[in-house]
């Protein structure tokens, strides 16, 4: 009898321990909230075609106002704004298991972003990517609510953010490396009221 309960106590336990790793391992991501000074530095490169970073898909209209631009990154070669970064108001992911293995990897993003808020989203070990030039970053999202203007797109190493608009509740744009470093991708939510956000990132 003692035999038949250790035996069955030792299939339970190597059927059940793998399960518990598995489910360890594909817990949610850590978030971490920051509440103020978002950013210092930042480059909407919606109108860029050269720089650190552009945008290739979905021209969108340029951007006319006072804000300091550069072309450090671009979207469609037009400049973009930029803003330095503080650590202030920052959700930070780190990105697990991707959905498909190869040259370039795609990562689900599922969360909540406060309003006035920046997420940050690294590799599943929490560091930035290291892209060299011509490496294309893809950022599919979608929000609610709809209404809501987000900054989306990617902060590298001097913590400036180059990003572009997304409206409309869907979007998505691929970000060209023109200079290689290490990046996150960003992305803030310039309304007042809570967005939820979902889509998928390229690397």
């Amino acid at each position: 009898m003692r035999m038949k309960r250790f035996l069955i106590t030792a299939v339970l336990l190597i059927t059940v321990l793998p399960m518990t790793a598995f489910a360890l391992a594909n817990d949610a991501l850590p978030v971490t909230i920051q509440t103020s000074d978002v950013v210092s530095k930042s480059e909407d490169i919606s109108g860029q075609s050269s720089g650190a970073v552009t945008v290739n898909q979905q021209a969108i209209s340029q951007v006319n106002d006072t804000n300091p631009t550069s072309s450090d990154v671009t979207v469609d070669g037009q400049p973009v704004h930029k803003i330095q970064l503080s650590e202030e108001n920052i959700i930070e992911l780190n990105l697990g298991d991707s959905d498909d293995v190869g040259v370039q990897a795609t990562y689900p993003v599922n969360f909540n972003l406060p309003g006035s808020s920046l997420a940050t989203i690294s590799d599943g070990s929490g560091n930035p990517w290291y892209l060299t030039r011509n490496e294309e970053v893809t950022i599919s999202l979608t929000w609610l609510p709809r209404d809501a203007t987000l900054r989306v797109g990617l902060i590298d190493s001097d913590n400036t953010f180059f990003y572009v608009n997304f409206t409309g509740g869907a979007d998505s744009r691929t970000f060209v490396v023109n200079v290689a470093d290490n990046y996150r991708v960003g992305i803030y939510n310039t309304d007042t009221h809570q967005v939820t956000v979902t889509g998928n990132i390229t690397i």
